[in-house]
């Protein structure tokens, strides 16, 4: 702390209130709670360690650099954790330096822990240069800050150990899937993937040593997810982002090459600033950096358009507008959510796996083979057919969710207002020109301060027959369009207001007009609650998301029958003590 005090007078008052007294580690048996004092030092997740480090171990870097020949000694350090390679007389002297100097900056090397990797021919000698400092030597390698130092063998065991027991971890969770297949793609997808990708950045040329766990990944967790097995191009596909398509599930032994590749071209700046000993960050140049990055995302951006195309190229029509329809925007969303019970993101195993048949066109089992309409059903007919009032029951859901997110940062926000009527028909245009029209949304402060807008939704499915050989672009340009003949002219020159048609599919896009709406209407909320735009508007696409998905769902599960012609009498009707107990009455 007193080093932060000379070096970052700025950050030595909260660095201070932090770490002046031992922090709190709370302990709890689910009974009691209780504490114990660490004097540890830096909190474990306190986003200013990496800081409090720096500065704290400066002053002792300085000294090191200055002690020993730059070109035959370079350190490193990360945290408090710090390395240095060179020559073996230059490294002995940095490291009789760090002994005798780093307890009076409060560092305290443990031989014990200290590890000193060589050459095989080296190794005598190595062995004579540090004889009764306690370090360990070894010539194989050694485990470093999450990835390894070494032999290629070394690397190779320590690599194949790892897999092997991530194999074991996949395993367990393709078990858990089983039930919780929602649960199990999230916690799979945000937190277990993310266990390799670090020694995949750090570790060249280990990408076949991950085909363990991709087969287990393939054979195991994937069927567990979507409950039926998965062919080659299904996995493919799989492997693509949720944007493009697929569920997020990279192929590991695909992804460890070209993770190597963009760490490396990131890092080369830092690189070079390490293999200078320079300890400045005036001369880390980070706009390279971000420009640097920008450009390896556009690369791995077009990776995964290539990929995709290619794919549309193998799979037959209807799969491959299926896929277009999964790449609209926010149409992925209830896959990358947390599935928080608090905002309504999860869905049981037979919600989620219909939800997989229906994004990828597989057969729903269990579902009549006729509607009670007459007609032959299946997926098409189930999202068109308007008997058991599915149709406006979606509907409805979408505007109502809509309506919400309006009262957020709108007023007089209205559902199903009656539209004026028209009392001169003269003035009457093409449109719905009937007494006591309405519309499903009015609000004001959207587009202007006190301007009216109002709005009307149409939810279309793209896959209905007729729609077979339109594109999404033009359905999206159909509907808004068949919106504006029917109001808005009604609405400019009697309710003097604007119109916004709110167009969706069943999938979850959205028309060019209702992305701007959402666009304009999360500016506003985040604007009003200080929130982030970004958080706000994926609150709003992910809310209408799992709205659109449930009530799906629902109109392919739920009851299309009739009602039974045999009434029975209401419960508040009955007189119990009346109720015939013989066989025979039953039967009348």
């Amino acid at each position: 702390v007193h080093n932060i005090r000379e070096l970052c007078p700025p950050f030595h008052q909260y660095s201070e209130n932090t770490y002046q007294i031992p922090a709190k580690l709370i302990i709890n048996d689910a009974v009691r709670t209780d504490f114990i004092l660490s004097e540890e030092g830096c909190t474990q997740g306190d986003v200013a360690a990496m800081a409090f480090y720096a500065l704290g171990v400066r002053p002792l870097t300085t000294r090191l650099s200055t002690a020993v020949d730059k070109e035959k000694c370079k350190q490193s350090w990360y945290a408090d954790d710090s390395t240095a390679v060179g020559k073996l007389l230059e490294v002995r002297r940095w490291w009789d330096e760090l002994c005798q100097h780093g307890p009076d900056y409060g560092y305290y090397p443990k031989p014990s822990k200290t590890v000193l990797i060589v050459k095989e021919e080296q190794f005598k000698n190595a062995k004579e240069i540090f004889n009764g400092t306690g370090v360990k030597l070894t010539t194989v390698g050694e485990r470093h800050l999450g990835a390894v130092i070494g032999s290629d063998a070394f690397r190779e065991k320590y690599v194949t150990d790892k897999v092997s027991k991530w194999v074991k971890d996949v395993e367990e969770l393709s078990k858990i899937a089983v039930e919780e297949p929602q649960a199990a793609l999230s916690a799979y997808t945000k937190a277990m993937c993310h266990r390799w990708t670090f020694i995949q950045r750090t570790i060249p040329n280990i990408g076949h040593l991950f085909d363990p766990l991709e087969n287990v990944v393939r054979t195991k967790f994937i069927p567990a997810i979507v409950g039926r097995d998965i062919s080659d191009l299904e996995r493919q596909i799989f492997s693509l982002p949720v944007r493009y398509g697929g569920l997020g599930i990279a192929d590991p032994s695909v992804t460890s090459d070209r993770e190597y590749s963009t760490s490396k071209k990131v890092t080369q700046n830092l690189t070079r600033l390490i293999i200078q000993q320079d300890q400045f960050l005036e001369n880390y140049e980070s706009d390279q950096v971000t420009s640097e990055l920008q450009i390896l995302k556009a690369i791995r951006e077009e990776s995964f358009k290539q990929r995709s195309k290619e794919i549309m190229t193998q799979v037959d029509s209807d799969t491959a507008k299926l896929l277009q329809n999964a790449q609209e925007k926010g149409a992925g969303v209830w896959l990358t959510a947390l599935p928080l019970t608090s905002l309504g993101y999860t869905l049981n195993k037979e919600e989620f796996r219909d939800s997989i048949r229906l994004r990828y066109g597989w057969k729903i089992p269990n579902i009549p083979a006729y509607c009670v309409c007459g007609e032959r059903n299946d997926i098409n007919h189930t999202l068109t057919c308007k008997t058991g009032g599915y149709v406006i029951f979606r509907h409805n859901r979408i505007r109502d969710t809509n309506a919400e997110f309006l009262r957020e940062a709108c007023y007089d926000v209205q559902v199903e207002p009656e539209l004026l009527s028209i009392d001169n028909k003269e003035f009457c245009g093409k449109g719905n020109n009937t007494d006591r029209a309405r519309l499903d949304i009015s609000a004001r402060g959207l587009w202007g301060p006190f301007q009216k807008t109002m709005f009307d939704v149409r939810i279309f499915h793209p896959n209905a027959p007729s729609y077979k050989n339109k594109g999404l672009a033009e359905l999206y340009k159909l509907h808004e369009n068949a919106k504006i003949r029917e109001y808005q002219h009604r609405v400019l020159q009697t309710e003097k207001a604007s119109f916004t048609p709110l167009v969706y599919n069943t999938y979850g896009g959205m028309a060019p007009q209702s992305l701007a709406f959402h666009r304009k209407l999360a500016s506003l909320v985040a604007e009003k609650r200080n929130e982030t735009y970004n958080d706000v508007l994926s609150c709003m696409r992910t809310k209408l998301c799992f709205a659109m998905l449930r009530s799906v769902l629902i109109s392919i599960r739920g009851s299309r029958g009739k009602r039974s012609q045999k009434m029975e009498t209401p419960i508040s009707c009955i007189s119990f003590n009346l109720i015939p107990s013989t066989q025979h009455y039953e039967t009348l």
